[in-house]
């Protein structure tokens, strides 16, 4: 799924990298990396892609996009 040019190309790596990772380990090791996904910028990225995969049919992963935006969440709250 392709992610709009607009945003910042930070948050679209840091996004990639997240959506790409296999397992729990590996997610908190991007969000270490990649800091940023705990803003709101990519919390919106984030939904706007959740949006798009839904619009053209993709329910499987819009709900797994879902997911991976709910574990960000948990991890903000908690670090705040």
């Amino acid at each position: 799924m392709e992610i709009e040019s607009s945003e910042p190309q930070d948050i679209r790596a840091a996004i990639d990298a997240f959506i790409q990772t296999t397992s729990l380990e590996d997610a908190i090791q991007v969000i270490e990396k990649h800091p940023s996904l705990l803003e709101d910028q990519a919390d919106l990225l984030l939904s706007s892609i959740i949006i798009s995969a839904h619009k053209e049919g993709h329910e499987l992963t819009a709900q797994a996009l879902d997911e991976r935006r709910d574990f960000i969440r948990s991890v903000r709250q908690e670090r705040s």
